[in-house]
């Protein structure tokens, strides 16, 4: 149980805005990553209240839409953007492997990472400026989590990278790994059945989507870092929850599209 306690308190002190002064050690760090989600669940519970709340939180209205990428980046304090940002910094070099794995390292941040940074939270803001009532907003909340849990997943089984710190996250005991996998393997199912019982369609492409972007980090951390760090892990986590709400807009309104389109010819 101190193990477990402990793993909760560092999970919340690593990726979420509360404080904490743990040191991350193998035993402070042992079941860390099954809680890791659980900010996730902070955020899409804050959303759909939210929208519960004020039905029309984000229906094409710029304050409410920008509180919804805001919001999400207080609460895990910016911990998954810096690695964003640092991985498309090493990218944009266009360097030898060494060189990119130096700009991971470095804590200042280039100019191509400050140009994809606005973008990116442009873009954010963007997307969730044209959500609809229409659409629930349980299914591109949800991708909050399940982004989550692939992370969680990916430190316990993607290849590291020589200078990666990720194996601090990984037990060394075998069934505390297994465990770890087991919970976030559930919770990653869950939340994908969830959102694609919420909407078969939209859900069925946010879930593909999140795949998808899965697979892309792993292509991109292998092919130019020799594998995952931190930082490319939370590289992934931020294109993932970037592109489901982007994929649940265009999968929402391209069926109603094509239903009015077809209502106007007949």
């Amino acid at each position: 149980m101190s193990s477990i306690f402990k793993s909760i308190i560092m999970a919340f002190q690593t990726y979420s805005i509360l404080p904490g002064s743990q040191k991350a050690t193998k035993e402070n760090t042992r079941y860390m990553l099954i809680f890791v989600p659980i900010v996730g669940v902070v955020i899409e519970a804050l959303l759909v209240l939210g929208m519960k709340a004020c039905p029309y939180l984000c229906n094409y209205t710029l304050f409410p839409a920008a509180l919804c990428v805001v919001v999400p980046m207080i609460l895990s304090k910016g911990s998954h953007v810096e690695g964003f940002v640092k991985t498309v910094d090493a990218l944009c070099a266009h360097k030898p492997r060494e060189k990119k794995m130096q700009i991971l390292a470095d804590s200042h941040g280039g100019y191509f990472a400050i140009i994809i940074c606005i973008s990116y939270f442009l873009l954010a803001v963007g997307t969730w400026s044209e959500m609809t009532t229409e659409l629930d907003i349980v299914v591109p909340a949800l991708g909050f989590v399940l982004s989550r849990a692939l992370f969680g997943i990916s430190i316990l089984t993607l290849k590291h990278a020589s200078e990666s710190k990720c194996s601090v996250y990984v037990p060394d005991n075998k069934i505390a790994k297994y465990i770890q996998l087991i919970v976030l393997g559930a919770v990653a199912i869950a939340s994908a059945l969830y959102m694609i019982k919420t909407n078969r369609f939209v859900g069925g492409c946010c879930v593909a989507s999140a795949a998808l972007s899965y697979v892309y980090y792993w292509f991109v951390s292998k092919k130019h870092f020799g594998g995952i760090t931190e930082d490319t892990a939370g590289f992934f986590l931020q294109v993932c929850e970037i592109v489901i709400p982007i994929v649940a807009l265009i999968a929402f309104r391209r069926p109603v599209s094509a239903f009015l389109a077809y209502e106007e010819l007949m």
